[in-house]
Formats: structure tokens, sequence, C-alpha cells
């Protein structure tokens, strides 16, 4: 921080301190805890991607991800950030198009079993409706913004009938500019090409699939080719203004495809044959600070939630935003190192690498170590800071222990519990001690109780729990007891025991139903045993409960779809029950999710929301203390998490702001 802006930054902080004695009152309201879906983007189509230039930003809202989506996502260049969950409805098929001249996103339109006909705009922090009235309702329409004109111009879609008309929105009202030019149709797609001051429009269906290409030079059409890309619908177009190019990617024709073309103003020319699959309804934008085009999703036969670059020359997939679909994972928290680690799981085929989850974005790490497997359990020994794995499948029943330092695994023992998967770990932090029980050996269920105090393990006990697999288990700090609950005996069980180092006791039978590859974790902060999911009665389940030492509560109706095979554990630094992926009934998951507070932390006192703590914070916070801001987050602004933004938040920020943590 330059000087200027260190003088800047202590006199807006000297005004926030002198206001402490102005500002006064708070009600003390309490937060309960919610799911919330993090990290990379779920895998959709419909969705739609807009450039903020001035943010130097890719903009995605909405889609269609097994239902209709309302998050919004920004593309830094590195990686995925979600922004917002509220602003326009959930919706598919609608269009955006980057206002420079306003510095807005504009959005219009959409699907979610009603068609909209709605215009809104995202000023980088919060969504706002602007016009109700303009085009009718529809989907499947394309959008674009010519810069020369400082208008963003829409054609087409699909109102109950094909559409033909061009309209433009100049950031106060629409207006019906033609109804005349291409034929009415929808899913076609729009770039404006600023080389040549024209929006360009190729394909669509107009009862048949269509391949002209056509030009708006902001008062008439003009059709400027019939060949090029093949007749489709569900593509993409982008401007590449570095090198003077539309770039159009995919589309459908009842089949899909996966070529590259490029528009140089007179004619296309074919570019690349290999890069994302083949693929229809997914997105693009031109990234201008990077020098790239970038797509996201589609449909390719199932959602896809890949990220992929075009330079011009080539196709490259960002780094896989995290770890893909699968089930029969295990994870642990690396309280020394602040990471999630995930290691393995199964969607068909056995995986073998590490991933690493910061609060933010996921890391593959690819170490020599154990087999690829699934099945298998993990815990983390906090006095040694060493991840334990033990056990599972890998093509046969394996009798391994690992652990991993964060840089590297070592084998550590292969005497100890039998051969096995399906058991379940906890870490005893009391005594220091990792605790097994149970499982599966191919042959028979297990019931024995062993300890590894990191140089080896010792059979504690062989009477307690009946003889299950797929049992869940997690370390209750409060009594200094490991939590077991339901599994598979001799059918779905529902009971809820304890281990207090010494033996087992039968603590309730009550509480969830009888479930097995369920998840659990202890969520500190809260003070309770979170358990989600697992498979009841030939049924998956998506309920969320929790354990307070005495009795279970039911917590949460919504979050995470139903599913099991999942994995669980407690972020102790963000306050955060960390959740991934699982087994639906046909398909696998590839999502991440938290529970906890609705915000915590640092989440606070970002009171702009542009993910950092800093001087820009400032201003934004002041207007929120003063009662002339919109909170651009749930708990923006409320550093002490009291329920408000007062004057008893600025000493927290303050400390933010000079160091200190928040």
């Amino acid at each position: 921080m330059t000087g200027s802006r260190e003088a800047a930054l202590g006199r807006r902080v000297r005004a926030l301190l002198a206001m402490l004695d102005l500002l006064s009152g708070a009600t003390v309201l309490a937060e309960s805890a919610t799911w919330a879906r993090v990290g990379p983007t779920a895998a959709r189509n419909g969705h739609a991607m807009a450039y903020d230039s001035a943010r130097e930003r890719v903009v995605l809202f909405g889609g269609l991800d097994g239902s209709f989506d309302r998050e919004t996502w920004e593309w830094d260049g590195t990686g995925w950030t979600r922004r917002a969950t509220t602003g326009p409805s959930a919706r598919c098929e609608h269009a955006m198009a980057y206002d420079s001249a306003r510095g807005r996103v504009v959005l219009f339109g959409g699907y979610d079993g009603l068609r909209h006909g709605d215009t809104w705009e995202w000023d980088g922090t919060t969504w706002t409706l602007r016009a109700t009235t303009g085009p009718s309702a529809r989907h499947d329409h394309a959008m674009a913004y010519d810069s020369s004109r400082e208008r963003v111009v829409l054609f087409g879609g699909f109102d109950g009938s094909f559409d033909g008309e061009t309209w433009e929105w100049d950031g106060t009202t629409w207006a019906l500019r033609a109804t005349t030019g291409p034929s009415a149709r929808y899913d076609h797609a729009m770039a404006y090409d600023s080389a040549r001051g024209r929006v360009l429009l190729f394909g669509g269906v107009d009862g048949s699939f269509d391949r002209e290409t056509w030009e708006w030079d902001g008062t008439s059409w003009t059709l400027r080719a019939t060949t090029g890309p093949s007749d489709r619908d569900g593509h993409a177009l982008a401007y590449d203004s570095a090198r003077g190019r539309v770039v159009l990617f995919g589309g459908y024709d009842g089949s899909r495809y996966d070529d590259t073309w490029e528009w140089d103003g007179t004619g296309w020319t074919r570019r690349a044959t290999t890069g994302p699959s083949a693929r229809d309804d997914h997105a693009m934008a031109y990234d201008s600070a990077r020098g790239h085009v970038l797509l996201f999703g589609g449909f390719d036969g199932s959602f896809d939630g890949e990220t992929w670059e075009w330079d011009g020359t080539s196709w490259t997939r960002r780094a896989p935003t995290g770890p893909s679909a699968r089930y029969s994972h295990a994870m642990a928290y690396d309280s020394a190192r602040g990471r999630v680690v995930l290691f393995g799981g199964s969607d068909g085929w056995l995986y073998g690498e590490i991933w690493e989850w910061d609060g933010t974005s996921w890391t593959r790490r690819v170490p020599p170590g154990p087999s690829p497997r699934g099945y298998h359990a993990m815990a983390y020994d906090g006095a040694r800071e060493r991840v334990v794995l033990f056990g599972g499948f890998d093509g046969s029943f394996d009798g391994e222990t690992w652990e991993w330092d964060g840089t590297s695994w070592t084998l550590r023992a292969t005497t100890g519990p039998s051969a096995r998967y399906d058991h379940a770990m906890a870490y005893d932090s009391a005594r220091g001690r990792v605790v097994l029980f149970g499982g599966w050996d191919g042959s028979s269920r297990l019931g024995d109780t062993w300890e590894w105090d990191g140089t080896s393990w010792t059979l504690r006990a062989t009477t307690g729990p009946s003889a299950r697999h797929d049992h869940a288990m997690a370390y209750d700090s409060a009594p200094g007891r490991v939590l077991l609950f339901g599994g598979w005996d001799v059918s779905f069980n529902g009971e809820t025991w304890d281990w207090d180092g010494t033996s087992w006791t039968l603590r309730a039978t009550t509480g969830p139903s009888a479930r097995y590859d369920h998840a659990m974790a202890y969520d500190s902060a809260r003070g309770c045993v979170l358990l989600f999911g697992g498979y009841d009665n030939e049924a998956r389940d998506g309920e969320t409960w929790e354990w307070d030492g005495t009795s279970w509560t039911r917590r949460a109706t919504t979050g995470p779809s139903v599913r099991d095979g999942h994995a669980m554990v407690y972020d102790s630094a963000r306050g955060r029950v960390v959740l991934f992926g699982g087994r639906a009934q046909t398909s696998y998951n590839a999502e991440t999710w938290e529970y906890g507070e609705p915000c915590m932390g640092f989440a606070r006192c970002d009171a702009n929301c542009d993910g950092s703590v800093n001087g820009f914070d400032v201003d934004p916070f002041v207007g929120l203390l003063t009662g002339g801001g919109t909170p651009c987050a749930p708990c923006a602004g409320d550093v002490n998490g009291d329920g408000s933004v007062n004057g008893f938040d600025i000493d927290g920020l303050v400390d933010a702001l000079t160091g200190g943590g928040c």
C-alpha cells in the first residue's frame, strides 16, 4: 500500500473511531446454522456469462444443474467465487451482456417452468431489478452490447412462439427497433464485433436448424453468409478483441458438436477439432485482461462443470476446479496447515490423488502413496500433525496404515486391524489416539475396537456395538467421547454409542432413522456432532441432525441433495463443517458444501464483498453504519456478529484493517 493510501486509510479509521461515541445499541440475534454450497461452480447448462471489464471478472448467473439455479459466480482468471444467491429468481436460458458505459451486467428473461420478462443489472456487488416492461417474457433469446451506440441489443427467443423482434436497452428503457431481419428463431447466439461496429448473429432454430450469419449495424440486419459452421442451435459466441475474431464453439442439430470456428468479418474458418467435449447450452465470454475466451459448462450427455480457455490457437482445460464426482472417499482436517484433506474414492474407477480445500478452492496433489482405493477411513492426529489412513478396497481388501504430513505419504504399518473396508475412525484428542471400529472383511462384519498411538495398533475391545459396517464416528470433545451412529449389522441400524477410551455405552435408540453410509463431524463452535445423509430403508436421505451430548435434533430440511457415501469434516479455523461428494440414485456428486452460521469471521469484515479485507471496505462500512447502504451479503459489516451493523463493529473492523484477525 502506498503512503498516500495508508494516510487515507488512517483518516478513515480515525473517522470511524470518532463515531464510536455517537453510535450505540445493539440487538443480539442468535444465528442458526445453515448449509451453503461453496467452491467450484456446479455442473450446469442453460446459464449465461458476461465479462465485466471494469472489475476484470467473468460473471455467471443461473442455469439448470438438476434444478433451476440463482447463484452468481465470478471468474478472476484463477478460480470461481460465488458472489450472490439473491437477485433474479432461479432460471435458465436467459441472456446477459455487459454495458461498459454504465459498468453493469444486464440480464433479461429466462425460464423456470414459466417464462420471464424482467430486466436486472449487476454492479459487481448486488442485483437490481430495473424493468418489468419491454420485450415479452421469453427464453432462449440472445443479447450483445453495442459499445459504439451504448445499447444492449436483444434478438429473438421463444415467447410462446418463435420471435423475430430486435430490441435495445439504453440503461433505462427498452425500445423495439426492428421486426424484420433474421427469421423468427430461438437458441441462436450473438456477439458484438467492435472492430466493425456490428452485432453478429449465427444459427438457431426457426422451425429447423439454421446456419445463417447476420449482422446488425444499429439500423437494420444484413445476411452475410449461409456457409461456415453447419446448421445448429445451443452454440456460444464470444468476440476476441485482441485478434478481431468472433469465436464459435459447439452446438446441437440432433447430435452435439465439438468444433471451433472464427469469423473475421468476411467468412468463417474452422480452427480446432480438439478441446472441450461436444456439447450445447454452454456459455462463453472474452476475458480481455487475460486475452482468452472462457467457456464453462453445458450439456454433453450430462451436466458439465468444466472451465476451458481459448487463446486463439488451442483450448486449455483449466486445472480441474475440484475433485471429480465420486463417493466412498475419506476426508480429514489438517489443523496445523488449515486444510481439508481428501483422498481416494470411486466413480466406477478408483482414485489415488490427494485434494486439499483451503476454504476457497481445491488443490490437487499427486504424491506417491497409498494405492487408489475407496471405502477407507482417515482421521487427523493433532498431537503428531499427521493424517492417518487405514484400509479400504483397492481391488482387494487392504490392511495398511499410512500417514500424510502435508508433503508426503509414509507407510507406517502392515499389522494391526485385519484387512477391511467400510470401517470408521475418529481421533480422541484428550487421549492422543486414533480410534477404529468395525468394517467388512469380505466374509463377515466386524465389531472390534482398535487404537493407533502413532507407532502401533492395540486391540482395545471386542464388545460394544454389534458387528457392522458403513457406520460413522466423530469425536465429541465436550464429554471427551467418540460418538458412533448407525451402520449395517443385519439391517439398517439407528443406535447411538459412545467410547470413553475403555468401553462402549449405548446412549440412544431414537433420533435419525436407521441408516448407513452417512457422515458425521463435530462442530466445536456450536458444541454438537453433525450428521448428514445416508441410506435408510432403501432410500437415500438428505436430513441434517445434531447431537448435543444427550439427544438428537433434526436441524435443516434444505441443503445438499439426498446422498450417501459422502464425507464430512470440521474446519476449525473457519468454523465450518465441510461436505464433499456422495452418490445419488444414478449419479455421483462433485459438490462442496459448508454448514455453519450464515457468515462468520472474514465474510463479516469484507464490507464490499470483493474477497479481501482492506481500505476499500471502509466506505461501504460507513454507509452501512449510517443507514445509507445495502449489505452486499447477509452479514457484511456485522463484524461482531450481533445481528446488526452498529458502533460495536468498529473496533473489530479497525483490528482487521490494521493486521488483526476478523
